[in-house]
């Protein structure tokens, strides 16, 4: 005990500290202006100013109290308490009893700031119970016949329900609801249920009511293992109103995705990852996800340095009408090993890979494949400041195809056939990075010149092009070897890129950059097709151009020029910028027609911010407009309020996106949260056991 002054009467056996008092026992203080103990009943009574901190962190405020039992039971007439997390209790009539145990009669509970200067004398929002219970020991809030006020004005009546209190972090219990209405799915609402299984294991019950559709069954599982995890989220419903034709025909529909990652041993893992649906159109209808396309893998791998091995199996499925499951593809397996020597050979370091893959489908070309590289490559610095990249490869495989459509002959395919192919690369890059510093701006500008050489076979149309279909000639790949992202194509014969970057740096933290280049060739490659911008001797031109003066603004250009005709193939530009309460972004992105073999034409604009009106409310919208087609794409337009003790936002949405069952949509979406009411269950971990 600690005090201004003290004093002890022998017979009595009562210890009187007043001023500045300090009283600990164990790991609970009490604080006043004046305490008297009684050595013989060990009854405590405090008062003027008392505060009593508990080990949870909490500490309750009183004119006066008298404890007992050491200092773990009480009766308080008036109690304020400020929980761990800043939420706030108060009742009257307290009594605390068994240490972990306080019932306030009439009691309150807020997580509100009432701000007394703007004139506020009520919290925002807080409940008020004829009894209010915190149970320490079972670490939960209780309250009987409670309602739930805003500004002081009673709005829902609940007769008995609890909540965590601050100390915990994960527990069984309802999170807050969310309500929406849309026109294609009626007035909505989720009630989602956390269930704490144990440490390491949850589950997460999100029902989702509908007036158009029913119910929407949605679930979330998560499990940590000592070599890892796995989350798993399925819904499923059956829909009061089923479309003729249309995949909405079925009378279930749902979809299951999940992941998972273990690891068997330092160097050993395996995994997988879940993407599957009953139907096309079912999760962009019931606004579970916007993907078009979903894969779904099985994968090992081992790695050790730089030496790696993995194997991988994958089952695709296309969303959209001009997909059709027949010839969608499956890849079981598909194997990849990389091995780099540690020694160097030729002043350079030599690598090894190989893959294998299987590729089947009901209808359409198949393929088996096996591949191997043996690479080497070098990196030198002259003294005169020349960067030089030598390298080297040579690359066979072996295929076995059937079913492959004859380009020729529409309507036809090839024979089976067993296909060998060869190909040895060689190239040599120089670069000169030329430096020059002004006070503290530093420039520097590089010139750069890649010259490779590979026989000009060309691609074998009878090996079908199942990995390489997203070839895009742009800033990115202007100085790649082999431009194709997959095995079944190869760029071949001989070729130089050139081109230059430049990059600026300023004192205060601003920088800019840019990228410009054209790639040449002896001869045309006609197994290269027309819109890749590279069959020509000459190329297009690629470049970009990103500007950042400080922190808050980014502005980013790219682009593809046609080299002859000088029109542009690819345009895309993006802003994005922060000053002062308001946040914005604006993008804008033309593809030519004939860009690309995987993309349709396109030209587009996005523009979205973000405008914080005060400390605590905002403005939010977006939009997406599709500029060839002259329509909208989506259309979004909110506000939002946010403080200590809640966050609301109301938000209005528009999708103009139509196939077969799923028509244009208009939503509304309310979200309210009041903190600290469960709202720390929704984000729980749980624990590797």
């Amino acid at each position: 005990m600690q005090a201004d002054e003290l004093t002890y009467d022998r017979e009595s056996g009562v210890v009187t500290a007043s001023g500045n008092v300090e009283l600990a026992y164990g790991e609970r203080v009490l604080l006043a202006d004046r305490v008297t103990y009684d050595e013989k009943t060990g009854v405590v009574k405090a008062d003027g100013n008392v505060a009593l901190l508990d080990p949870q962190g909490d500490v309750a405020f009183a004119d006066q109290l008298i404890l007992r039992n050491e200092m773990r039971d009480g009766v308080i007439d008036t109690l304020r308490v400020l929980l761990s997390d800043n939420s706030r209790m108060a009742g009257s009539s307290v009594v605390r009893s068994g240490g972990n145990m306080t019932t306030l009669h009439r009691g309150v509970y807020t997580a509100c700031d009432i701000c007394e200067e703007k004139g506020h004398t009520k919290p925002l929002w807080q409940i008020k119970a004829f009894r209010v219970i915190h149970n320490q020991e079972e670490k939960r809030i209780i309250y009987e016949d409670a309602f739930i006020e805003f500004f002081g004005i009673p709005v829902f009546y609940i007769p008995y329900f609890s909540q965590p209190d601050p100390t915990v972090k994960r527990q069984s219990g309802f999170l807050p609801p969310s309500l929406s209405s849309s026109t294609e799915l009626g007035q909505q609402v989720e009630i989602p249920y956390y269930w704490a299984i144990s440490p390491d294991k949850d589950v997460t019950l999100i029902p989702r009511f509908t007036t158009k559709e029913g119910t929407v069954y949605q679930g979330e599982y998560r499990q940590r293992f000592e070599s890892g995890q796995i989350g798993m989220f399925g819904t499923a419903t059956w829909p009061e109103t089923r479309t003729p034709g249309t995949p909405a025909d079925d009378s279930f529909r749902g979809s299951l995705f999940g992941d998972g990652r273990f690891r068997i041993d330092e160097n050993w893992s395996w995994g997988f990852r879940s993407e599957l649906t009953t139907d096309d159109t079912y999760l962009r209808k019931y606004g579970l996800s916007g993907a078009t396309d979903l894969i779904s893998n099985i994968n090992a791998s081992y790695a050790e340095g730089r030496n790696s091995f993995t194997a991988d199996a994958y089952y695709f499925q296309g969303l959209l009408a001009t997909d059709s499951a027949d010839t969608t593809p499956w890849v079981a397996p598909i194997l990849q090993y990389n091995y780099s020597h540690p020694e160097q050979f030729w002043g350079g370091r030599v690598g090894f890979s190989a893959n294998a893959m299987v590729l089947e489908r009901k209808v359409g070309a198949k393929s088996r494949r096996i591949s191997s590289t043996i690479s080497w490559d070098r990196r030198d610095t002259t003294r005169d400041g020349f960067v030089l990249h030598y390298f080297a490869n040579l690359r066979g495989d072996i295929y076995s195809v059937e079913d492959v459509p004859n380009p020729a002959l529409p309507g036809t395919n090839f024979d089976t056939a067993t296909i060998a192919r060869g190909l040895p690369t060689i190239g040599a890059e120089w670069s000169y990075p030329l430096i020059r510093a002004e006070g503290g701006t530093r420039h520097v500008f590089e010139p750069i010149v890649q010259v490779i050489y590979s026989p000009n076979v060309g691609n074998t149309v009878e090996i079908p092009n199942e990995d390489s279909l997203s070839f895009e000639f742009d800033d990115t790949n202007l100085f790649s070897d082999n431009r194709f992202t997959g095995l079944d194509q190869w760029e071949t014969g001989a070729r130089a890129n050139v081109g230059f970057r430049y990059s600026i740096f300023t004192a205060d933290g601003g920088q800019a950059n840019a990228m410009f280049g054209q790639s040449f060739r002896i001869e045309d490659n006609q197994s290269l097709a027309a819109p890749t911008g590279l069959r020509d001797q000459s190329s297009d031109y690629v470049g970009r151009i990103m500007v950042s003066p400080n922190k808050d603004y980014m502005a980013v250009y790219r682009f593809r020029l046609d080299d002859e005709r000088y029109k542009i193939r690819r345009n895309e530009v993006s802003l994005m910028g922060r000053e002062g309460p308001v946040m914005a972004e604006l993008g804008y992105a033309y593809f030519a027609a004939d860009q690309t073999l995987a993309f349709q034409p396109r030209e587009e604009i996005y523009a979205g911010s973000v405008v914080n009106l005060s400390e605590y409310w905002r403005v939010f919208g977006q939009v997406r407009r599709d500029l060839a087609n002259s329509r909208s794409v989506s259309n979004r337009i909110g506000i939002g309020y946010e403080d200590e003790c809640i966050d609301v936002s109301l938000g209005y949405s528009q999708s103009f996106y139509r196939d077969r069952d799923i028509e244009p949509d208009r939503a509304i979406v309310l979200r309210i949260t009041l903190k600290t009411l469960g709202s720390a269950s929704a984000s729980g971990s749980v624990d590797s056991n």
